[in-house]
């Protein structure tokens, strides 16, 4: 398989949310949450992540929550091996080792950048996601 060659498209934001009641409760306990989902456009060759990232109480209460896109152009994604699931209209892509990796990695450390500018002026001011967090992702994307 030849290497990939990546390049960064387009990083853009789908929205924001937050809830000025629960961020003004200092007694609310607030937890970081990230999840992602990968799209792609073999035709374009363009790999897109789909990431969510911000803070919820214990009850899954939504303080504040962000989602953007990611978009890396893959030259040769069509090349990847990968298995279609017709049904679903997805498909399971065989990357290779360390690619994913690195893309969470990056799109982990763009999530605590663009979040930290939407939570000036609240009680989160400074409350970066924490380090190492795309590390827990990874993890969690190894299991399934």
């Amino acid at each position: 398989m030849a290497e990939l060659k990546i390049s960064l498209r387009r990083i853009a934001e789908d929205g924001f949310t937050k809830n000025d009641e629960i961020l003004a409760d200092t007694s609310k306990v607030l937890h970081p949450q990230m999840g992602f989902e990968l799209m792609s456009d073999i035709k374009k060759n363009l790999l897109t992540i789909v990431a969510q990232v911000g803070f919820t109480t214990p009850e899954k209460e939504i303080a504040a929550f962000l989602r953007f896109r990611f978009t890396l152009e893959v030259i040769s994604l069509s090349s990847l091996e990968y298995v279609s699931n017709p049904e679903k209209g997805t498909h399971d892509y065989k990357f290779p080792q360390g690619f994913l990796e690195a893309v969470l990695t990056d799109v982990y450390a763009t999530a605590r950048v663009l979040l930290a500018q939407k939570l000036v002026g609240t009680r989160l001011e400074g409350a970066y996601l924490p380090f190492g967090g795309a590390s827990e992702l990874i993890k969690l994307t190894k299991k399934y």
